[in-house]
């Protein structure tokens, strides 16, 4: 506990008023000395009596640089004190975290934006209480922690690279036509018959008609490593890839420095949630179907046996802002 910039001041009133009473007579002590001393003892006391709030930090969800997110912190305090409340954000967040309020009463809520991709920490909780009058201030830490994994920025591959990934997956094709299933984009393979003329008019590229036991696709394997600094890209460059494979609901098995991991239609939560996670570290298979290399310079993709950039295959306008009418939260979700 330690004297705020008020108390400072109370105390030099108390040693001045002290001073004017040993020079001119106890008067002027019981005039202005005693009041303010009692208010100091009060002051004092009441901080002294207080003890360590419990904080609770409600879950905060996963996302993509560049998005926001609310951030409710609950107090269990008795009685209900004045306080400034820092919440330690790490490198890759940020937001004013620094909330002036009573502890003890409602939640307190500030807004914070991912920066960076990775496992980010939200905590600890720092709190300065201070007595009714501002006193005195007293300093708690709370060393309740939460994590958030900020993934990869999603971005869109051209269709020609799209189509590309589509020709890395060996089908076997049935003899028999099953139910349709959907509508999809046309793959260099596909049979005229199947091409759905009247959807085809109505959209920039041709569409076909699925089938739900044509095909059954098996896995392509994608193999990624980087050098020191080139993760963040390398990973933005993976997730394209393996996220662009899963959407045409392709298998995967991933292979990282960080471990291995096999994936189908629907569990892209899974794949970013590993590539949030990516260090720089070789190629874990070089044989593999796509490789994803980082380099210092630029970001290389090898399908069977080809070199491209990354840029060679991404679509223009890089962000994948707008994904079916979804946001990229809900892709992953």
């Amino acid at each position: 506990m330690k004297p705020t910039r008020r108390g400072w001041f109370a105390l030099v009133v108390v040693a001045a008023a002290v001073g004017n009473a040993v020079a001119f007579g106890p008067r002027a002590l019981n005039a202005v000395v005693v009041p303010v001393v009692v208010a100091l003892v009060v002051s004092a006391i009441q901080l002294r009596r207080l003890s360590q709030p419990r904080v609770s930090r409600t879950p905060v969800d996963d996302g993509f640089p560049d998005e926001r997110r609310t951030v409710s912190l609950s107090f269990d305090a008795s009685p209900a004190f004045p306080a400034r409340i820092t919440d330690s954000l790490s490198e890759g967040l940020a937001g004013d975290s620094t909330v002036e309020t009573v502890v003890g009463d409602d939640p307190v809520t500030y807004e914070v934006e991912y920066l960076h991709r990775g496992r980010q920490t939200l905590g600890p909780t720092t709190l300065v209480a201070y007595d009714v009058l501002g006193f005195f201030s007293r300093r708690f830490e709370v060393s309740d922690r939460t994590d958030v994994l900020v993934f990869p920025r999603l971005r869109a591959l051209s269709t020609p690279a799209r189509r590309t990934l589509a020709r890395l997956s060996h089908s076997g094709v049935s003899d028999e036509r099953g139910e349709f299933d959907r509508l999809r984009g046309y793959v260099h393979g596909d049979p005229l018959r199947d091409i759905h003329w009247k959807s085809s008019a109505k959209s920039d590229d041709l569409m076909v008609k699925a089938f739900t036991d044509r095909t059954d696709p098996s896995a392509v394997q994608v193999s990624v490593g980087s050098v020191e600094g080139s993760e963040d890209d390398v990973a933005e460059a993976a997730a394209a890839v393996c996220c662009s494979l899963l959407e045409l609901e392709i298998p995967i098995e991933l292979s990282t420095p960080v471990g291995t991991l096999d994936a189908v239609s629907g569990s892209r939560r899974h794949v970013l949630s590993h590539l949030a996670q990516l260090h720089p570290g070789s190629v874990p298979e070089p044989s593999a179907e796509v490789v994803v290399r980082g380099e210092r310079a630029q970001t290389t993709i090898i399908l069977s046996g080809r070199e491209f950039s990354f840029e060679q295959l991404r679509e223009d306008g890089g962000v994948k802002a707008s994904l079916g009418g979804r946001s990229a939260s809900e892709v992953v979700s």
